[in-house]
């Protein structure tokens, strides 16, 4: 008898699982960026979010949570019900806080990929006032002057500035890093000329290059950027070893069933293959990328190792 019974739950356990997923999803989708409204990532979200809902025939709700390096956005995703219905945008920070923070609130085994969704290029950019006019120079006079040469980025720990001291790393230069809060007080001392160089992502400085107030040096990667391909890139002084583009993508609470991550994954994937959405994207600075969840998880597993291993090298805990 009692194995009859354990039949009949197993039954019922499978009978309703195919029924979940027949029936995915059948409400509102939210949709949380652990930044502030009007970055990056977060017009990323509103773009592909409001194709998603159109998909799959649901609400899709985004909703801004940041502070905390993006750690609070982040833990309130991985402490959500792992049903399919609420869905983590992020960027950067997610591969390199936990080499950066004690005690977060989350882990990476607490996600699972879904979709690299898009893809940018922090460019090194020299000021109206700036002695270089190339990479090279940029390099010569950090070799020269070790700690001598100064650039600014958008805040200690961010991509730009990782991106710099992985550059100090592979080339074998020092130079000062000048944390600024955000990218618009940067951008201020540059055009002041209180700071020679500063880095950020082309989306936030393509405005001043476009208008000549800023000179672009460098792509901080092996090859150029198809937005822009006229700035060179580290590769065209010789340096192939250091990629520092940023990125956004989609993940899920660890446990969500499968099927509600493929059906996931196909909604973001004709999100990014609309040409109206392509156009916004390219318009902001960013490359649609797409690719499977398993595509999307390697990639965050390389990013995760290689932050990590600069971060403790450098020993850039704050």
């Amino acid at each position: 008898m009692l194995r009859f019974t354990g039949k009949i739950v197993m039954a019922f356990a499978l009978s309703t699982g195919i029924a979940w997923a027949q029936d995915y999803p059948n409400k509102p989708i939210r949709i949380i960026v652990p930044y502030s409204p009007g970055g990056g990532t977060d017009a990323v979200a509103r773009l592909v979010g409001e194709k998603v809902s159109n998909s799959l025939k649901q609400p899709v709700i985004v909703e801004n949570r940041a502070g905390a390096s993006a750690n609070i956005g982040t833990q309130a995703v991985a402490r959500s019900p792992a049903d399919g219905y609420t869905i983590l945008i992020t960027a950067p920070n997610f591969t390199t806080s936990e080499a950066m923070f004690d005690n977060l609130g989350w882990k990476f085994e607490d996600f699972i990929p879904v979709i690299q969704l898009a893809r940018y290029s922090n460019i090194l950019v020299a000021g109206p006032n700036s002695p270089f006019k190339s990479m090279q120079e940029v390099l010569d006079a950090a070799k020269a002057d070790p700690g001598g040469v100064n650039y600014g980025s958008a805040g200690a720990g961010s991509n730009a500035h990782l991106s710099m001291e992985l550059l100090s790393v592979k080339s074998g230069v020092s130079m000062q890093h000048i944390p600024y809060k955000g990218g618009g007080p940067l951008k201020t001392d540059l055009l002041g000329g209180h700071i020679a160089l500063g880095v950020d992502g082309l989306a936030g400085l393509s405005d001043l290059i476009n208008t000549d107030k800023v000179k672009p040096l460098a792509v901080m990667a092996p090859g150029r950027t198809k937005l822009a391909p006229e700035i060179p890139s580290l590769g065209d002084v010789g340096i192939v070893d250091v990629d520092a583009s940023g990125w956004s993508g989609a993940l899920v609470p660890a446990g969500t069933p499968k099927d509600a991550v493929d059906k996931l994954q196909a909604a973001f994937a004709e999100a990014l293959s609309d040409p109206a959405i392509v156009e916004r994207m390219n318009f902001l600075g960013l490359e649609p990328v797409g690719g499977s969840s398993e595509q999307f998880k390697s990639y965050l597993m390389d990013e995760r190792t290689k932050w990590a291993d600069l971060i403790n090298e450098r020993n850039l805990k704050p």
